[in-house]
């Protein structure tokens, strides 16, 4: 027996209006809430409300929908970048510049689940190569602008490199953490990381004194027991 939808119902209407950016947003949230192997074309049509004959209107196949999430992930992430960089103030500094960078994460709206779905993308990464292809390649380009910002402040090639690293370690980890700052507090401590990043310190070279900590001493010790 064959059952048609009837034209003027909500079902049909649903069918017929569901675009391709429905399911990616429905799999994004299996994806924050659950994992990509939660990903299931009937249970994404049963919580869209349609039949999974939409789904293939839009997609080849699974696979296919979830590369697609990850190409929507990079160009939201790579835009982000270009946005910030679209909005420079010819009177900014280097170091103000440095910390509206590492502010990006701070002065996003949380009702964009920015956050929540690079967690999901990179734990997504851990099990798939095309998944951890994508987060390394936005994590280089991440990588190189703070690689571009801080080499105006003429440090080795090494020594801006580290502070590079140390500035996406930054950026990241506000991204992700949730200590309860205020969204100024935040910008605040953007801008106390920009700074100590610039000042004239080398964070290539030992530190003699640490012969001479305590620390240094209990961990001697240690190793002789």
């Amino acid at each position: 027996m064959t059952f048609f939808i009837q034209e003027n119902s909500p079902a049909f209407r649903a069918q017929n209006t569901l675009t391709e950016q429905s399911w990616i947003d429905a799999a994004v949230q299996h994806i924050i809430k659950d994992s990509v192997g939660d990903i299931h074309v009937e249970k994404l049509a049963r919580d869209i409300g349609v039949t999974k004959g939409s789904f293939y209107w839009h997609f080849r196949n699974r696979q296919h929908l979830l590369q697609r999430v990850l190409e929507q992930w990079t160009e939201r992430a790579t835009i982000r970048i270009t946005e910030w960089s679209k909005l420079a103030d010819a009177n900014e500094n280097s170091i103000e510049r440095i910390a509206r960078l590492l502010a990006l994460p701070a002065n996003t709206s949380e009702g964009n689940h920015g956050a929540e779905i690079e967690l999901a993308v990179r734990s997504w990464a851990r099990r798939d190569d095309a998944a951890a292809d994508i987060v390394a390649k936005i994590d280089k380009m991440r990588f190189e602008n703070f690689v571009e910002l801080i080499s105006e402040f003429g440090f080795s090639e090494e020594e801006t490199r580290k502070r590079a690293s140390i500035a996406l370690a930054f950026m990241l980890g506000d991204a992700f953490l949730k200590l309860g700052l205020s969204q100024a507090d935040r910008n605040a401590n953007a801008r106390v990381c920009a700074e100590i990043i610039a000042r004239p310190i080398s964070l290539t070279s030992n530190f003699p004194s640490a012969r001479k900590s305590k620390f240094h001493s209990w961990f001697r010790d240690r190793k002789k027991k």
